[in-house]
């Protein structure tokens, strides 16, 4: 149990593959957990957790309150909504959240709680669900120092926690990160896209690679999945990662940033969703890549109509 655990109620505002890990674990560190979302909680409930029928009981019942919804949209009823937050008419309420969206959106929530006098930090968490479940996600803390510091421990049942400072600061942190990650996977899927099709023994490319300054975590990590055709165990989703570089796309427009290879990212991940294969592991690509070049051949052959 930690420190918290015994005297601070938590609540969880939409847990779905990423909220669900982090409650068994702050279970197991024996918070009190109370969700909400909008589908069954017989998962949620199976691990510990109890069921609220609103945002707005979940207000009534915690302490702190961590939203883990996949859009702004999806916050702003989470917090305005008829059976949101601010209607439980509580102003001692921590509101934490730890998903990705484009910042405006977020500074616009936090704007919003912050006139009812309830505190927001933006925490977003980086991993994958089992990363998650074994605390080995990255949190990008920022906010209030004296709140982020009352909810480090509970943030630690995700992973390892760095406050990065102001607010929105870590949102940032993240983007950055994982537009480094998403760019990284694409390469990783080219560079197995033209070993195969130039006829190298993938094995032996990837233990030549490894060592070398040429990989990357990404390509260690997701190289010999692509080598061999495998998108399972899903590590992360391709629609996952729509979502946040959807969301990179948007902060970055609104700062005035050039984006060019996470724009062809992001495409190639539609491509995927597009086809039926969404929620697959991103490892997918190397597949879209090989399709796209299948494609081209096709319409290169003499006679062909080249649409």
């Amino acid at each position: 149990m930690t420190a918290q655990g015994s005297d601070l109620t938590v609540g969880l505002i939409a847990p779905g593959k990423i909220g669900l890990p982090f409650a068994a674990n702050l279970i197991a560190d024996g918070y009190t957990v109370w969700g909400y979302r909008r589908s069954s909680l017989a998962d949620f409930e199976a691990v510990g957790g109890r069921a609220a029928a609103s945002a707005k009981e979940v207000a009534e019942r915690a302490d702190v309150i961590f939203t883990c919804v996949t859009s702004a949209d999806a916050l702003d009823e989470v917090i305005g909504g008829e059976q949101g937050i601010l209607a439980a008419g509580r102003s001692d309420l921590l509101v934490v959240d730890i998903g990705a969206m484009a910042l405006s959106r977020k500074e616009a929530a936090r704007d919003v709680l912050r006139a009812h006098g309830i505190t927001m930090l933006d925490a977003p968490v980086s991993g994958t669900p089992p990363m998650v479940a074994e605390r080995k996600g990255t949190v990008f803390a920022s906010g209030a120092q004296d709140s982020f510091e009352r909810v480090r421990p509970a943030l630690e049942a995700l992973g390892r926690v760095i406050y990065t400072g102001d607010f929105g600061s870590g949102s940032k942190m993240k983007f950055v990160a994982n537009t480094l990650t998403f760019v990284h996977i694409t390469a990783a899927a080219e560079a197995i896209a033209l070993a195969k099709a130039v006829g190298l023994d993938t094995k032996l490319v990837i233990d030549t690679i490894r060592p070398s300054a040429a990989a990357s975590t990404m390509f260690n990590v997701r190289a010999p999945m692509m080598a061999e055709g495998h998108t399972r165990p899903v590590k992360g989703t391709v629609s996952g990662a729509v979502e946040v570089v959807e969301a990179i796309m948007a902060t970055a427009a609104e700062a005035g940033a050039e984006m060019p290879l996470l724009s062809e990212v992001l495409g190639i991940c539609e491509e995927a969703c597009a086809s039926g294969r969404g929620e697959e592991d991103i490892a997918v690509l190397v597949s879209v890549l090989e399709s796209r070049a299948a494609g081209s051949v096709r319409n290169d052959r003499p006679g062909a109509v080249v649409c």
